[in-house]
């Protein structure tokens, strides 16, 4: 059963869980830091269930990693229960060629402090925030990484910068509030991509994050992003024990 004192325990949070920016900036960064980023549930995933206390169980209390639709609807939950005004919101993908994908796939969070709306998301596979970005075009650094969110019609674009890289586009975010079901379109494109599916994984550390797609790891630290293939299956084991336990 879903309980938000077990949760806020789980992530390492003991502050006053009052509803205001630095408590939002130090849920996001905790919640990021204790559970990981992971896609190799996805088969097994019950997209036309979202059972949030089933969910509370394997998350948070077997730590075990998730997706978009594991741990930003437990996120959501949270800060709910905290008393923060949130909505769950939509985000698209940019595909190699430019294309995009549905707008509803990557779920991700609003949330409204002061009159300003600030992004959250503990929940996406490559690189993303690891605090709230405020929903006003203005450029951000976390952990050396520069961030912004560009309007584009009606969508807000989340794009990042490492040192040394030009802007590049995580995705597009749609400000109309879901309903969790309508995460219910990615049965079909489950069962479309199953055959192809990479398992992809990330994590936030102390100074940056890391990303494992196959046998390529990206790590960025202090903004500084390097890339590797992982050729020795022993040294890939070590790599996974290393960030994901």
């Amino acid at each position: 059963m879903f309980d938000k004192n077990t949760y806020l325990e789980r992530i390492g949070y003991s502050g006053s869980g009052e509803p205001t920016l630095a408590t939002l900036r130090e849920l996001q960064r905790k919640h990021q830091t204790r559970f990981h980023y992971d896609n190799a549930y996805v088969g097994i995933t019950d997209f036309l269930r979202f059972d949030l206390d089933a969910m509370f169980v394997t998350t948070v209390l077997k730590g075990r990693g998730g997706i978009c639709t594991d741990l930003n609807f437990l996120f959501v939950r949270l800060l709910e229960e905290l008393g923060f005004d949130v909505k769950l919101v939509a985000a698209g993908i940019l595909f190699p060629g430019g294309k995009w994908g549905p707008d509803v796939e990557h779920a991700v969070i609003v949330v409204r402090l002061d009159g300003e709306d600030w992004l959250a998301d503990v929940g996406y596979g490559g690189v993303s925030i690891v605090e709230p970005l405020r929903m006003s075009g203005e450029t951000a650094s976390q952990d050396g990484i520069d961030f912004r969110l560009l309007r584009d019609g009606d969508y807000h674009v989340l794009q990042y910068r490492t040192r040394g890289k030009d802007w590049r586009i995580a995705y597009r975010v749609t400000t109309k509030a879901r309903d969790r079901n309508e995460w219910n379109v990615l049965t079909e494109l489950n069962t479309i991509h199953k055959d192809v599916l990479v398992r992809r994984r990330r994590c936030v550390t102390d100074n940056g994050q890391v990303m494992l797609t196959a046998n390529l790891i990206v790590s960025i630290e202090d903004g500084v992003e390097s890339s590797r293939l992982v050729r020795d299956p022993a040294e890939l084991e070590k790599v996974v024990s290393q960030y994901w336990g």
